[in-house]
This record gives structure tokens, C-alpha cells and sequence, in this order.
């Protein structure tokens, strides 16, 4: 039985906080090869010297690799990610600190493959239900693991913020990888800049998986009222497959 997967809906948008500032962020649309679809969102280091060229190398990389060889382990684009941050901080000494987050995902009929290093999230969305399918790696969520705090209790707390693993130049990492299996639903990845506008509350309104534009124009407009914190970036797809 020959199976198929179709893209149904991509968005996808990245802004700086403000106009006066360079965007960190660095974001990969919907890329189709022959057997699947992928996304992927970097977040660079705020702090760090060259967040911005860490993000775009990681993003350019990928859409590289993805190009050269889609049937390739999720787990080795993040190291030749990281092989060419080293590589680019040995050509410019003030970055040799520089880093990014970097999420990715691959589709393919009936499985999706989540990939993280960081606090950039993934989220599954079907019908009017949202689950986060990735783990922050920050030093809150080590606290909340630990059993110390509960998730309530550290709502706001710095530590949030506090990165225990990165794609950092020179730099080890741990990569976490997830599978979801599902048929038809949406994929949706956003920086911290996103997420901290709707951090405990409900991600979905009214529109739920199958209008996938009103969503993501929801969640860039809870941002923008708030007020931007940070970076803020989303991509997204709606597939089906069978």
C-alpha cells in the first residue's frame, strides 16, 4: 500500500523585540522533500557575541543538509550544526562565545520526529487540545524535575531564562529527540519571545488545528499586546498522511 503526505498549511513569521535591534531569531519554513516535511527554529544566545550568526548558521545548515540528504538522522544535522559554529567562531574572535537554541522537526506519513537543544518548544495542536512535546533545557526546569519547586511556584523566576544546554561554539551538547505518532494534526514551534506571552494559559482559542493562520495570528497578536520581552518567532505546518 503506497502511503502519502500532503502539507495542508505552513505560517511562519520572526521579529525582533524592537525595531532598533538586531533579530536573534532564525527560522526554516516548510521545506518538502520526497518523503517528508521538515520545519526548525533557532533562537541565538541573547548575551552572547554573534546570536544572530549562530542562529543563521544553524538555520542555513540545516536547509543545507535537508537539500543534500533528507533521509539523514535528525541527530546528525545538529552535529554538523555545530561544526560550523566552531567553524565560524574561529573566523571571527569576538563570537567565540556565540550560540543558538535549535528545534527541528521531520514528517513523515503517520510519525513526526521532534529534535531539541535548548529552550526553543515544539507543540502538537489537534482539534482544540495543545501538548508540549519538548523539554526546556533551563535551569527552572531542572528545579521543577528535581522535585524542589513545582511549575507554579517558579512562574516569572529568572531561571527561566537560564540555558543548561545550547549549541554553543567549542562547546558540548545533549540532544533530545522525541517521536509523535499521528495522521493529521499541526506542528507549531516557537521561541521563548512566543511562549512567555502564553505560558500557562491555553495556547488554543476558539481556532483550533484546522485553521492554522488564525492560530499562529492569535498567538503574534498576544505577543504584541503584551509587549514584546524578547525575540519572537513561530513556524508552523498542518499535514495529513496516510
Amino acid at each position: 500500500m503506497e502511503h502519502y503526505l500532503e502539507l495542508v498549511e505552513a505560517v511562519a513569521f520572526s521579529h525582533p523585540k524592537n525595531c532598533m535591534e538586531e533579530n536573534e531569531d532564525a527560522v526554516l519554513p516548510a521545506v518538502i522533500t520526497k518523503n517528508a516535511i521538515f520545519i526548525a527554529l533557532a533562537d541565538g544566545v541573547g548575551g552572547s557575541d554573534g546570536g544572530s550568526t549562530a542562529s543563521n548558521v544553524a538555520i542555513s545548515t540545516v536547509r543545507r543538509e535537508i537539500l543534500d540528504n533528507p533521509d539523514c538522522n535528525l541527530k546528525e544535522f545538529f552535529h554538523k550544526v555545530s561544526s560550523n559554529i566552531n567553524i565560524e567562531a574561529e573566523k571571527q574572535t569576538n563570537m567565540k562565545n556565540m550560540a543558538t537554541t535549535l528545534v527541528i522537526c521531520k514528517i513523515t506519513s503517520g510519525k513526526v520526529e521532534i529534535a531539541n537543544v535548548g529552550d526553543s518548544r515544539a507543540y502538537v495542536i489537534e482539534g482544540k487540545s495543545a501538548k508540549k512535546l519538548t523539554t526546556d533545557h533551563t535551569k527552572k526546569q531542572e528545579l521543577i524535575d528535581s522535585g524542589i519547586f513545582k511549575s507554579s511556584e517558579l512562574k516569572g523566576h529568572h531561571s527561566g531564562s537560564l540555558l543548561t544546554n545550547s549549541l554553543r561554539a567549542n562547546k558540548k551538547f545533549k540532544i533530545d529527540v522525541d517521536t509523535y505518532e499521528s495522521n493529521s494534526c499541526s506542528i507549531v514551534l516557537v521561541s521563548d519571545g512566543v511562549y512567555q506571552s502564553f505560558d500557562g494559559t491555553r495556547i488554543v482559542g476558539n481556532s483550533g488545528a484546522d485553521n492554522l493562520l488564525q492560530l499562529c495570528s492569535n498567538l503574534k497578536k498576544r505577543v504584541l499586546n503584551n509587549g514584546p520581552h524578547d525575540d519572537f518567532s513561530l513556524v508552523a505546518v498542518r499535514f495529513k498522511s496516510g
